[in-house]
């Protein structure tokens, strides 16, 4: 689910419904036929793992000036990857973004946004954690390399803010 929320966020979207299947059906075992194997009764999926994750792309999208955020696919240089391997960004002035579901390195284009120099950081959407990972020169392209393995769900957000 977190990677439907934070590529449509970050292409351009306002916002994103969380849709769990057994909610969306209200589901109550016994009581109805589930559709699209729904399991768990609509109350105790409220509270699934992936709602929650919801706040962290709240919370991260409102904590830079959320108004002047446009989608810029041109941060990401070099080839991108296609379908789960694509990388998609969004900026604002002095801030850029970058969302990799699969946790593969990718190449940004530096000195689009407003700095001499960015303060980089790895987000975890799983958590709402960040980890600061340097100062760079907010020039030429700059290889991130999220943290662990590259694979399905090991989702990262590269922040930059420029100084």
């Amino acid at each position: 689910m977190r990677r439907y929320a934070w590529w449509a966020v970050f292409a351009g979207a306002f916002g994103h419904s969380y849709g769990d299947n057994d909610v969306m059906q209200m589901f109550v075992p016994g009581r109805h036929k589930p559709a699209y194997a729904a399991n768990l009764r609509w109350d105790v999926a409220m509270d699934a793992e992936g709602a929650g994750q919801m706040r962290h792309l709240r919370d991260l999208t409102l904590s830079r000036p959320f108004f002047e955020r446009v989608p810029d696919q041109s941060l990401i240089a070099g080839r991108n990857g296609v379908r789960y391997d694509r990388v998609v960004a969004t900026r604002g002035q002095a801030y850029a973004m970058a969302y990799s579901y699969t946790g593969r390195p990718f190449r940004i284009r530096m000195g689009v946004i407003a700095g001499r120099q960015v303060d980089a950081a790895w987000f975890d959407p799983r958590t709402g954690r960040q980890t600061p990972i340097g100062r760079f020169a907010n020039r030429g392209e700059r290889l991130f390399t999220p943290p662990g393995t590259a694979r399905p769900g090991n989702d990262w957000v590269l922040l930059l803010d420029g100084k």
